[in-house]
């Protein structure tokens, strides 16, 4: 997955991705896990995306500590076993962030633990995709290997908007029992994210 990241980055520097930048502001890893609630029997389904601000705005605006109206935009797909065969459920989701400060931070996702139960939610999804946004645009993108294939990528957004009734059930940190968790490096999203 790593070189996937370094093949993108080189992608978007050719593109001219980094040219008309503000700011800094880059994906630097993608964890996968189960997070136990206290007092819980089954475990959420949390997806945290770190992020690395170097520098902020430039300019006479700008304040050079902070990059401002930043957006991490998640869709994912897990596959699942049906009666009826293999199946994939779609979710996304987006945290717009006011303003980030220099330094690292990690935005994270939840999915539910009936869900994850339900559909025995483990590792890695089937698929993702992973937006860092910008008033200027897109910033930086990082897609699962599953999509890295020619018409992949296409088909896989077609059908995230087409489930995007399943999307109500990708929370934010703020909408959920670990809102209170890791105060020093997650950001707070505006209210309505989602």
């Amino acid at each position: 997955m790593l070189e996937s990241l370094r093949i993108l980055l080189a992608s978007l520097a050719l593109l001219g991705g980094t040219a008309a930048i503000a700011s800094e502001v880059e994906i630097v890893r993608v964890d996968f896990d189960l997070e136990q609630q206290d007092g819980a029997r089954d475990p959420w389904y949390a997806i945290s995306v770190v992020l690395s601000v170097a520098e902020g705005e430039r300019g006479a605006e700008g304040n050079p500590r902070f990059a401002d109206d930043i957006t991490v935009s998640l869709a994912l797909a897990t596959e699942v076993n049906r009666g009826s065969g293999r199946a994939y459920e779609f979710y996304a989701a987006k945290a717009d962030y006011p303003s980030l400060e220099v330094g690292q931070h990690v935005a994270r996702f939840y999915l539910p633990p009936e869900i994850v139960k339900r559909d025995r939610v483990r590792g890695e999804p089937f698929a993702y995709e992973i937006e860092l946004l910008s008033r200027e645009g897109l910033k930086f993108a990082l897609v699962s290997p599953n999509l890295e294939r020619p018409g992949a990528l296409q088909s896989f957004r077609s059908k995230v908007a087409a489930g995007a009734a399943g999307s109500s059930e990708l929370r934010l940190q703020h909408q959920t029992p670990f809102a209170w968790l890791y105060p020093r490096n997650t950001p707070n999203p505006r209210l309505g994210s989602q």
